[in-house]
This record gives C-alpha cells, structure tokens and sequence, in this order.
C-alpha cells in the first residue's frame, strides 16, 4: 500500500506507506493525504486518473459551495522551445473547449498556469466509462450498440459543424451519466480544428484510423474510432500493448475480422447493423462513411434502446406479468409441476388404453403387469382428474384477474364544460370511450370499477388565488400578475388532502421548434392538439398521501410533503387503482399531450401565433428561461443568461416554487413524472385529440419535467424522456389527472 500526495505541484507523489513526510515535495503526508488546497480556491479529493500527458483530480470549487469540479493537470516533459509550444498549444485547446456548449460535452470553467504547470477546471460527470459498464454487465448487445451510436453520433455531428475533430473516441472516453442515463464524451485534450497540414500524433492504438495515425486526421477518423469502439464492446476484444494479437484486426491484410469473431461464437447481430459498422471501418477514407448525417440516416428504422437510468430496486419477476395480457404459454411456465404431473397421467391413460386395444384378453405372462398396469391406470385417472379441475379454476381466477386488464385504455378526455361541482355518475369514462389495447400494445391504464363516488371525501369545486411570474432571458422577473383558478379536494384522511386543479381546454402545439429543441428530433414535428378538459393534480403525488394510500414509502429523499420518489410506472399505476377504489371516481397517469398543455398553461396563444399559423411558445412555462429562485433542478448550468445557481441534490416540499397560470406547481424539475403513453420516437402520426398514445414501445414510457438532477435543458416544457417502465429511480415521481363528465 502507497500514500498518494495530493499536491498537484509533487513531482513524486506516491509514497511507501512507512514515511511520515513525502519524498517528492517533502509536505506531511497525513495533511496531503486526506486533501490539499490549490491556490486558496480548489480542494483536491483524490485522483480520478493519470495518463501520458497529465493527471486528473477530483476537487471541490470553494467558491461556488463546494460544487464537485475535474482538475487536468497536463505535464510536459521537454524543456525551452518545446515547452512553450505546448503551453500555446493547450491554451488554444482550452479556448477551443469554452466555445463548445453542448449537454454531452463537459463545460469549462478555468484554465491557468500554476509553477510552470497547465490545468484545466471542467465539470464533473457523475458516472461510469463504457469500460466499467463492460467489466460489470459483459459485452454489449446489439440494442446497446444502436443506443451508443445515437447518442454520441450527434455530439460528433455537433463538433465536426464546427471545424472540430475529438482525436480519441474510445470506451475510456464515454461516460454514461448516472442520474439520466445520457453518454458523454469527455477527454477533450486532443481536440484538434480540422487542418490539411500534418498534426501532432495523437490517438489511441487499436482505435486510430491509417490516416490518424500519419497525421492527417479528418471527420471521418472519428466515425472510424467510434466504429472500433462498437465493435469491441460487441466482441469483448480490447487492444493489448501490441496491436498485433488483436483477435478481431488481421493486421497483415489491414481488415477487420470482428464478424467473425461473433460467428464463432454464436454471437448473432443483424445485417443493417453489420452494415453500418463495417462502413465506418473501411480501410481507406474514401470508402468510409463521409459525415455523421449518412450514418443517422442508415439507423432510422432501428428501434431505440436506452439504458435505465438506475437499476430496479426490489422489483419481483412477477410484476410486469401482473399488468401483461393473460396467455397459455405463460400460464405453463407458472405451473410447470401441474403441467407434468396431467401430461404424465395422461400417458398412462392412453398406454392402458393402447394395451387394451392390442391384448383384449391377456395371456399368462402380462397378468401380473396387467395388474399393475390397472392400479396405475386408476390413479392416473384420479390425478388427470384433479389436474382438469385446477386448471380450469386456475383459468377462471386468471381470466378475472385479466378482465379489468382488458378495460386498461388510454381515455379519451370528455368533450364537456367545466360543471359548476364534481359529477355524482357512477363511471367518469364510459365503455364507449375506452380504447382497447392491441396485443402488440404495452401496459394501458386499468379502469377501476366504481359504484358511485364517496361525496363524503370531494369537495364541489373552488377558487384559489396564486401569483404567476415571467422571466427574461436574465432570469429577471418581467412581470408579476395575481391569478386564480378552480379546483376540487380529495379528503384521503389524517389531515391529508389531494387538490385537483381544472385544466380548461383547448388547442395548442405540441413539440419544440427546431430553435429550442436543438437535434432532439424526439420532440418533433410540431403538431396541432385540441384538448377537452380535464383536472390535474396541483403537485407531483406527495409521499404523505402515497402512504396513506400504498401504506409503504419507497422514497429516497423522506418528507411528508416532499414528492414520493423510487416508483415505476408500474407503481404509478397500481397506485391509481386504489385511490380510484378508495374514492369512487377514475384516476390516471397524464397523457404526454395532457402533461405538456397543462405544463404551457397558454392563456392567450394568439400572441405566439407566426406567420405561418405555428404558434412558438417559450421554452418554460416562466418565460426564457428558469433560475435556482423559480425550480428545483442542477442549476449549476444555465439555459440563458441567467445566473449559476446551487445544486440542492435533493428534491424539495411541493408548493415551494411558484406556480404556471394554470396553478400547477413544480412542473420544472423536482422529479421527473411518468406519462401514460407507450414511447415513440417522434410525434409522427400523433393523435391529434390528447389522448394516452398506445401501439408503441411498450417497455418504455415517456417522462416529463425533468428533476432536481437534471440541467435546465432537460426541464423544458417540451422535454422527453425515455424510461424503462420497471425503473425506481430517486428522480422518478408522478402526478394524476382525473377526466371528469358532466352530471346528466
């Protein structure tokens, strides 16, 4: 065991575990073991890693609250003219990096020389590189690999629009990002300007293309990298020190012999994905594919993976199957040892049957077996018997319990007026509205039947008065107005109460103009949805009323008042079940065109109406722009030109924040909240009514808001986020809305 100095300045730092003082700068390694101030500002933990060129430090920012940064020293070892070139060289490098402002790239925030040393201060990417993800799951699945090609390949597409080349794409250098799952590239320190000069060498054995590698890299070097990298995570085949025993490189015919490698091995992938990959490795640049565009349009018809942002927490094998279609194949699998035991008596059924047909009387030497072939034929007899009767009462309970499971739907919202107290039919969605699920359709929400609503515990409708604020793109308040609006209350007992706020209805577009959304094609086309109203819950589902409810709390972040945390979808919906039962009305998840025109609340669309007809909303339902005053999010980053905040790293009691000018609160940040559609790529062929949107991905479903995690980007009114529907995450909530029907 070593001490390892701290110092950044020691030229030695690793010390025996026996000295008291360290052997490269002579400190008291009790004192620079355990942290060091850097120039008064920078508290550095520990080291994250160490390199040929330089060596990268976990700190602590003293002067923004402690906030976790990454300090890059990088070391030269030359002297005089040498020396200097480089030191222009990084500083061109770190002004390069503090043009890029892209969510997957790292931000900078300080570069300096310190004791004829150069560092960088970047930010902190809590995570893991695609290298420990491979040492902890194995190799890569062909979902993986798509899903790796569409995230990276757009922060590619970003750099290379401007001129720019990475020069070190490999697993090492591709974080995935903890709290939503994103990768990042990161290790910017050979970021180079495309040139048609010949350039410093850089780059990575095993990774780098023929061209790199004799100092004329292009565009096209980096979508070999990434290639590599896609292939090796498929294979499990890394580069060693000599490039020579690559098992999935002939160095000597200079081709990739990766598909082989798969074929051994029984390893399956499909053609397109083959196709895709071997046209990033070609040999010679020519041959390759050209720009990143080419490669995104070849990937359009595969479907999208997404890693869980956290893995299932407590979740039985069991559960998804209690919300999937009842089938006889599953049925099987659950009762394996009754399905045997009636196959096998039904065998000695049909042998004595068979004996009987072929010896109608016995001769002398099968009486004995004869016996016992009659003996055994009685049981059988029995046993196929009772085997009959639990399977059909297996059946029976399984058809009940799946009845309520064909009724799940995605509600049409009720074409009716606000009505003056909440309505006392017995269904609040009639069988007429409800849309069955097709067999390829995921999870709909069930419909709890209802006799008639507890008007002992829900209110008749009533105002309440609430301040609404809009910001510039300072994060400056513009403008302050008083407002108010209706609702009704849910008494679910012990002084807890739901309010559910009305959401008049309707039109608006849906979606992000291509101004806000930037590459997320995931929120386009904009589109024209006309909404029915409908109420909404005023805050994200609280812990207190999850409890009073679920009567367990799952939280990671504890508060009555505080949003309930760590829940799937599945969760969500197990949860609007019983508080349908417990208060005689429907309640559900939002549907994602619910969430987003709730989360808008345009009270005068006209003012954003273009010339075209579309009409362009704010980002926010505040303006511009969010600040640390107005949310609950990381807002260390900014969106505008509003000023860095604090990162709380926690969720907060709902209600803290102001409200939109619908009086809904927290719809930016705080927790992510899940949505009941099935997930779809785009807003292609959308339904045009706000309707929950079926015949999708059904594994996944959309999230919305964003949370106390997230950067002001992904807290955006139009923001989408793909989430596998078993996740318990702590970022994770929900909140509900009910589609009321006027009383007739």
């Amino acid at each position: 065991m070593t001490l390892y100095c701290l110092n950044p300045a020691c030229p030695y730092p690793d010390n025996p575990n026996t000295h008291n003082y360290c052997q490269g700068c002579g400190q008291d390694l009790s004192q620079t073991t355990q942290g060091y101030l850097f120039r008064d500002r920078y508290l550095i933990k520990q080291v994250l890693g160490e390199g040929n060129f330089g060596r990268t430090y976990l700190i602590e920012d003293q002067n923004f609250h402690n906030r976790k940064r990454v300090l890059k020293k990088f070391i030269a070892n030359f002297q005089g003219q040498h020396l200097e070139t480089a030191k222009e060289l990084f500083k061109r490098e770190a002004n390069i990096l503090d043009t890029l402002k892209h969510e997957q790239i790292p931000a900078i925030y300080d570069h300096f020389e310190d004791n004829n040393s150069l560092y960088l201060v970047e930010e902190y990417i809590e995570g893991e590189d695609l290298v420990t993800e491979f040492n902890r799951d194995g190799t890569f699945s062909e979902e993986k690999i798509k899903s790796l090609l569409e995230d990276i390949l757009p922060v590619l597409d970003y750099l290379h629009q401007r001129n720019l080349l990475h020069r070190d794409i490999k697993p090492d250098n591709i974080m995935r990002r903890r709290y939503d799952g994103k990768l990042i590239l990161i290790d910017f320190g050979g970021v180079k300007e495309v040139s048609k000069t010949r350039g410093t060498l850089i780059y990575t054995p095993g990774y780098a293309s023929v061209e790199q590698m004799t100092g004329h890299p292009q565009p096209a070097s980096d979508i070999y990298s990434l290639g590599v990298t896609c292939v090796r995570l498929l294979t499990g085949c890394f580069p060693e020190n000599s490039h020579e025993n690559d098992p999935i490189y002939d160095s000597s015919q200079a081709v990739w012999v990766w598909q082989d490698f798969l074929e051994k091995h029984e390893i399956k992938i499909s053609d397109k994905l083959s196709h895709v990959l071997n046209k990033m490795l070609e040999h010679l640049l020519q041959n390759r594919y050209h720009n990143v565009q080419e490669i995104l349009e070849d990937l359009k018809d595969f479907p999208t993976y997404i890693q869980p942002v956290e893995p299932p927490d407590n979740l039985s094998n069991s559960e998804p199957q209690k919300y999937s279609h009842y089938n006889l194949v599953s049925l099987i699998k659950q009762q394996q040892i009754l399905f045997f035991t009636t196959c096998f008596s039904s065998g000695v059924i049909i042998v004595w049957i068979i004996k009987y047909l072929v010896y109608p009387s016995s001769p002398t030497w099968l009486l004995l077996r004869e016996e016992i072939l009659n003996y055994a034929a009685l049981i059988s007899l029995l046993v196929f018997l009772v085997s009959l009767v639990i399977w059909l009462i297996t059946i029976q309970k399984k058809k009940k319990k799946e009845k309520p499971q064909k009724a799940m739907t995605a509600t049409s919202v009720q074409n009716a007026p606000i009505p003056k107290q909440i309505p006392s039919s017995p269904h609040s969605v009639t069988s007429s509205q409800i849309k069955q699920s097709s067999p390829k359709s995921s999870t709909p929400q069930k419909i709890t039947t209802v006799n008639k609503p507890n008007k002992k515990i829900i209110s008749s409708l009533e105002y309440f008065n609430f301040e609404v604020l809009k910001v510039d793109r300072q994060g400056k308040i513009i403008e302050q107005k008083n407002s108010k609006n209706q609702y009704f209350t849910v008494d679910l007992g012990n002084n807890i109460n739901l309010e559910m706020v009305v959401i008049p209805g309707g039109s608006f577009f849906m979606g992000s103009p291509k101004q806000e959304g930037r590459d997320r094609t995931q929120e386009r086309p904009q589109h024209k949805v006309k909404l029915v109203s409908f109420c909404m819950s005023k805050y994200p589902i609280t812990q207190a009323q999850w409890e009073i409810i679920m009567k367990n709390n799952p939280s990671q972040f504890k508060g009555k008042n505080k949003p309930v945390d760590k829940v799937s979808f599945y969760d969500s919906l197990e949860f609007c079940e019983k508080l349908s039962e417990a208060v005689g009305i429907n309640f559900y998840l939002p549907s994602e065109a619910q969430w987003e025109y709730a989360c808008r609340s345009i009270i005068n669309p006209s003012k954003y109406k273009q010339l075209d007809g579309i009409e362009i909303y704010p980002p926010f339902h505040f303006g511009d722009t969010i600040s640390q005053t107005l949310a609950n999010y990381n807002s260390t980053r900014t969106y505008q030109q509003e000023t860095i905040g604090i990162y709380r790293q926690q969720t907060t009691e709902v209600g803290f924040f102001p409200p939109n000018e619908f009086g809904l609160y927290d719809m930016h940040g705080n927790v992510w909240e899940w949505c009941g559609d099935d997930w779809h790529e785009t807003y292609e062929n959308a339904p045009e009514d706000g309707r929950i949107w079926l015949d999708g991905n059904n594994k996944h479903s959309p999230m919305r808001g964003g949370s106390w995690a997230a950067f002001p980007f992904y807290c955006r009114c139009a923001t989408r986020s793909k989430v596998q529907r078993n996740c318990r995450s702590k970022y994770n909530g929900f909140r509900i809305v009910y589609n009321f029907k006027k009383k007739t």
